[in-house]
């Protein structure tokens, strides 16, 4: 499996993702995009650190997302 690039602040996610930053954060408190997954902290001992997101993953989520959403 390819390492995951977590590379992307999360407006520079959101940007590339076409979506707003609420957006994205609600999808991940609604656990569509998952910590480790779509997403991780940029520090450690921190209450609320920066994450960087990983584009590639959280678009895929999304288009499942989509289609379930979709189809129900």
């Amino acid at each position: 499996m390819a390492q995951l690039a977590f590379s992307a602040t999360t407006q520079e996610a959101a940007n590339q993702l076409r979506i707003s930053d609420a957006t994205l954060r609600k999808l991940r408190r609604e656990g569509v995009l998952k910590a480790g997954v779509h997403f991780r902290a940029m520090g450690m001992g921190k209450s609320r650190p920066p994450l960087l997101w990983n584009v590639e993953a959280a678009d895929q989520a999304l288009a499942h997302w989509a289609r379930r959403a979709l189809t129900a």
